[in-house]
């Protein structure tokens, strides 16, 4: 599984993105806040900040899955969402979004 399908998958899987992106912005909005008002971020910059954590947090789980996942079976894209459903990813990841906090 390429990293562009992964986030595909998980896009369309993972229930908790919502979650996060309402916390990242959250966070965001509140480091904006402390910034001078000249050098404050517009909505826009805000939501690619928040899009990019995302990007990073999908891509430091795909290089740990990666790392365990066998690659060479004859349908490694199967061998992804096999690895996924048997270690219970998705539900995984689920928690740990309602339990993320931004400092």
């Amino acid at each position: 599984m390429t990293f562009k399908e992964f986030i595909a998958y998980m896009d369309k899987n993972l229930t908790s993105k919502d979650t996060f992106y309402e916390k990242a912005l959250e966070d965001q909005l509140a480091r904006n806040a402390r910034r001078a008002p000249a050098k404050r971020w517009n909505e826009t910059k805000l939501d690619r900040a928040v899009d990019k954590l995302w990007v990073e947090l999908m891509k430091n789980v795909y290089d740990k899955f990666k790392m365990t996942i066998r690659t060479q079976s004859s349908d490694p894209y199967q061998a992804w969402i096999d690895y996924i459903e048997k270690t219970e990813a998705l539900e995984n990841l689920d928690d740990m979004m309602i339990d993320l906090e931004f400092n």
